[in-house]
């Protein structure tokens, strides 16, 4: 779903603070552009007349989170802002003419519907080096197996299950996961992604910390052609999978793998990954 941000505009009351001026009231006004709601671009004049720009923000609502430092801070005619978390935010610009010039204000009000997203910790996620990726063999022997594409991985076969997974660094604190995945349907076929700290061990299934996300064609999911993200064209209970966050009490390594097999007389066809991400809330 992508994030909208309400945006309003008023010219408040003049700022006191700084050199009186006298010069003609200098363009204040700016606009503000984003591409998933909470990471904006600002804009303004670049005015010859005026000496420099001052910005603050200021958290207004519930729930949003407090600037680092609220005071004002000069900085350019374009400047780039990230309001963390949901809630109401103020965006203050001021203008300083060069020549005893006038303080000129105005600002925009920002409600934000989202949490923003950090740096995605997955090394390849379009397994653009392969190497980044280690292969799991689990059951089976050779009859199932991961290809590694231009942009994607690949997992076919039968009988048995294989996985895939990398170490990676996290943060105390909430992230966000998902991948996409794509397929024309399976039979008796599981796939689910895990996170934890345990080291995954070859030639033994792997389960620790409980499944996070899931196809499984027992639970009506990945019968029929999908493509999509993993947390949309995925199923299974609360009691089955526990969802596409996962909260780290601590900074540390955890393993990020994704598992997928089938039995008896199952066949996964095939089953395409690509666009995994593991992201920083807030």
């Amino acid at each position: 779903m992508t994030a909208m941000a309400l945006l309003t505009g008023c010219e408040p009351d003049e700022v006191k603070s700084g050199n009186p001026l006298t010069e003609a009231v200098l363009d204040a006004s700016f606009t503000a552009t984003t591409t998933d709601g909470n990471n904006f671009t600002v804009k303004s004049s670049d005015d010859s007349k005026i000496q420099y720009h001052t910005w603050k923000w200021i958290s207004t609502g519930e729930g949003a989170t407090k600037p680092a430092n609220d005071l004002e801070n000069i900085g350019t005619s374009a400047m780039n802002f990230t309001f963390p978390t949901p809630g109401t935010y103020v965006l203050r610009h001021r203008v300083v003419g060069r020549t005893g010039g006038t303080n000129s204000v105005t600002e925009q009000t920002f409600v934000i519907t989202t949490s923003a997203l950090g740096p995605n910790v997955i090394k390849s996620p379009n397994f653009e080096n392969a190497s980044d990726w280690t292969v799991l063999n689990i059951s089976g022997g050779n009859k199932t197996a991961w290809t590694f594409n231009t942009g994607s991985a690949t997992i076919s076969g039968a009988d048995g299950q294989k996985a895939i997974y990398q170490a990676v660094q996290v943060k105390k604190g909430t992230y966000k996961f998902d991948m996409n995945v794509a397929g024309p349907g399976s039979v008796n076929t599981w796939f689910e992604v895990y996170i934890s700290a345990t080291a995954p061990t070859p030639e033994t299934d792997y389960s620790a910390g409980g499944k996070r996300l899931q196809l499984n064609t027992w639970a009506g999911c990945a019968t029929a052609p999908f493509n999509g993200l993993l947390s949309v064209v995925g199923c299974g209970s609360s009691a089955d999978v526990s969802g596409p966050t996962l909260t780290f009490d601590q900074d540390g390594t955890v393993y990020f793998l994704v598992k997928c097999g089938s039995t008896g007389d199952g066949k996964i066809n095939t089953i395409t990954v690509s666009d995994v991400k593991l992201q920083k809330l807030g």
